[in-house]
């Protein structure tokens, strides 16, 4: 089932894509392996960076058309296939159909490929997106580690969509330590069961911060 939250409604999809409803725009993040070869159009997308999972053309074209507005890091320069493009780097923002959107730092600091080479190393440039929805602020943190600009976001983020699967990104033990330093008043795993990780990494997490912080892990829909 979907979270509803005032006037938003957060659907997951897969892996770290998300359908975000708030009032008359539908905000799609980080499109990948969508079952269905057509979804109804999203007025904005967000894209945390340039790898397969997470830019993948041929889901893109699935929610976005010419008109939609889509937001990406700026290691997705001249990969982006379709839409109305923004580039951010981490720090940087933009506004776009009234929302504001923010995209702050994502990188590994203990995952590697090889020894001395992060999986998404900091100057990669890849980024989470804070969007503004009225007086609600959901956090999409992309493909990170646990880092210390997270102690940043503590009071700003009401809902914080966090990676849990390892190997690529946090562990679930990692993403509660998160979750705790940014403080969010309802946190919903992500990036499992698609690449890596499964639902026990999501329920690890969240019955690490029962009793404190409001952990909802939500069932993957075909919308």
């Amino acid at each position: 089932m979907p979270l509803d939250y005032g006037d938003i409604r957060i659907t997951y999809l897969e892996h770290d894509s998300f359908l975000i409803e708030y009032k008359e725009l539908r905000i799609y993040t980080d499109p990948f392996k969508l079952p269905q070869p057509r979804y109804m159009l999203g007025d904005i997308v967000t894209i945390s960076h340039e790898h397969y999972d997470h830019l993948s053309p041929d889901d893109l074209r699935k929610v976005a058309g010419p008109g939609t507005d889509i937001v990406a890091s700026v290691n997705c320069q001249g990969k982006v296939p379709i839409g109305k493009v923004s580039f951010l780097s981490p720090g940087s923002s933009t506004s776009v159909r009234g929302i504001d959107v923010t995209a702050v730092p994502a990188y590994n600091i203990n995952k590697f490929r090889a020894p001395g080479e992060p999986f998404h190393p900091k100057n990669y440039q890849g980024v989470g997106f804070l969007l503004k929805l009225g007086s609600t602020t959901v956090y999409h943190a992309g493909d990170t580690d646990h880092i210390p600009e997270m102690k940043d976001l503590r009071g700003k983020v009401t809902i914080a969509l966090l990676p849990v699967s390892g190997t690529y990104v946090m562990t679930p033990e990692e993403a509660a330590e998160a979750a705790i330093d940014i403080s969010p008043e309802i946190a919903i795993p992500m990036h499992w069961g698609a690449i890596v990780g499964d639902r026990k990494n999501a329920e690890k997490f969240r019955d690490l911060l029962k009793g404190k912080i409001r952990v909802e892990v939500l069932e993957k829909e075909r919308v």
